[in-house]
C-alpha cells in the first residue's frame, strides 16, 4: 500500500512531513496531529472511547482496516469523491471527529479544519462538500442573523450525536442544502443507518448502509451486524419498529422506559413534548411510587422564571405521563455534551 497523504487547510501532510507540521501546532491541529500519528503507526488497531452518554464511557479497540471500510461507505452513501471538501468541526476524542479524518484520508478529500464550536461555520468562507455537525451546533448557528447563509454553503449536512426536536426539523426544511441525519454509535464506527431530513425524500425512517443487517430483540431493541465492520449481533438500548422493506425507526431507549401503574412510558416521547412546548432541556426519569411501582420525574434545566411554562406543558401531558416530581437542576453532560442520564437520576435523591 503507497503510503497515504492528507489534505488539510490547503496543505498536504505525509508520514514523513507530519513532524514538522506538528511542532507548534494547538487545539484541533494537535488533537489531528495524534490522530495521524496513531494511524500512521505499525499498530493495526485504534483505541476509541464511547461518549458516555448513558453509562461509564467505554474503551473499544477497533482495527483500521474496518475503520477505512466505514469511511468507505460513507463516502459512497454520499458520492464523496477525491477532491470534495469536508468540515472537521467536531472534537477528535471521540469517533465522529476521529470518522471525519479517515473518511478524508480514504476518499481523497480535502479538509477544512476548525475548532469546535457552537458555531463553527462562523468564520468560514469556503464552499463545503460535506459537514458533519450536532444538532446544538446547527440550532446554535440558525440563531445567528447570517446564520441560514453560512449552512447554505455546504452541499450536505449530516447530523448525529443527539437529539433532533421539531422546530429544528422545521427550519431545516428552509435549507437548500441536503440534511440527513444519521443513527449509529462507536461500536459501529459511527453510522450504519441515515434518513433524509429535509427535502422531497424527507422521512422518519432510517434506511441502513449496504452490507448491514438489523433484526428485533425479544425485548424489542435494535440488533445490528455488519460483517465489513467486524460487527456481529450488537445488541443495543433502543427500541426499534423495523419495516417490511428493511427502514426502521428509534421508539426509544430501552432504559428510559417508566413503568407506571402497568403503563409503559417512554421517557423521550415525553421529553420531546416539554421541549417543544417550553423550549428547554428537559429529562423524564423513573421515580419509585408505593402504588404504581413508578411514576415520572421531570428535571428541567433553565432560568427559573421559566416553571410556569414547563407547569403548562406537563398539563398537556396524558395523566399517566405527568410527573409527580418536577425539579429544575443543572443537568449533568458528558464531555461531547450529551446529557448524561443515568448520572442525573443521582440528582432526584439531592
Amino acid at each position: 500500500m503507497q503510503p497515504e497523504a492528507i489534505s488539510v487547510d490547503g496543505m498536504t501532510i505525509t508520514p514523513a512531513t507530519l513532524p514538522d507540521w506538528r511542532e507548534n501546532r494547538s487545539g484541533i491541529h494537535a488533537e489531528l496531529a495524534d490522530f495521524l500519528s496513531a494511524w500512521w503507526s505499525d499498530l493495526p488497531t485504534m483505541e476509541l472511547h464511547t461518549s458516555g452518554s448513558t453509562g461509564k464511557p467505554k474503551r473499544i479497540l477497533a482495527t483500521k482496516a474496518a475503520m477505512r471500510a466505514s469511511a468507505t461507505a460513507t463516502c459512497q452513501a454520499f458520492d464523496l469523491r477525491p477532491g470534495h471538501t469536508a468540515l472537521l468541526a467536531l472534537p477528535l476524542r471521540y469517533i465522529a471527529g476521529q470518522m471525519m479524518v479517515v473518511r478524508a484520508l480514504v476518499g481523497g478529500l480535502h479538509l477544512i479544519t476548525t475548532e469546535p464550536a457552537s458555531t463553527p461555520l462562523a468564520g468560514i468562507t469556503a464552499s463545503i462538500d460535506f459537514a458533519p455537525l450536532v444538532p446544538m451546533q446547527v440550532t446554535r448557528t440558525l440563531a445567528q442573523e447570517d446564520g441560514a447563509q453560512q449552512l447554505a454553503r455546504v452541499r450536505t449536512l449530516l447530523l448525529g450525536g443527539g437529539f433532533i426536536d421539531a422546530a429544528l426539523e422545521e427550519q431545516l426544511q428552509e435549507l437548500p442544502c441536503r440534511v440527513f441525519t444519521s443513527y449509529g454509535m462507536t461500536e459501529t464506527l459511527s453510522h450504519i443507518a441515515l434518513r433524509e431530513a429535509n427535502g422531497p425524500h424527507r422521512s422518519d425512517w432510517y434506511t441502513p448502509l449496504p452490507g448491514i443487517t438489523l433484526s428485533l430483540t425479544h425485548e424489542g431493541t435494535l440488533q445490528i451486524s455488519a460483517p465489513y465492520l467486524h460487527v456481529y449481533n450488537l445488541i443495543t438500548n433502543d427500541l426499534a419498529e423495523i419495516a417490511g422493506d428493511g427502514t426502521f425507526r428509534i421508539l426509544g431507549r430501552v432504559d428510559a422506559v417508566i413503568n407506571s401503574g402497568g403503563v409503559k412510558i417512554h421517557a423521550e416521547e415525553i421529553e420531546q413534548t416539554i421541549h417543544h412546548l417550553a423550549g428547554l432541556c428537559v429529562l423524564a426519569l423513573p421515580l419509585p411510587h408505593p402504588v404504581l411501582g413508578q411514576c415520572v420525574a421531570l428535571l428541567w434545566e433553565g432560568p427559573s422564571d421559566a416553571e410556569c411554562a414547563i407547569q403548562s406543558a406537563c398539563a398537556t401531558l396524558p395523566k399517566y405521563h405527568r410527573p409527580h416530581l418536577i425539579k429544575r437542576v443543572a443537568l449533568p453532560r458528558t464531555a461531547s455534551g450529551k446529557v448524561a442520564r443515568k448520572q442525573a437520576a443521582a440528582l432526584l435523591a439531592d
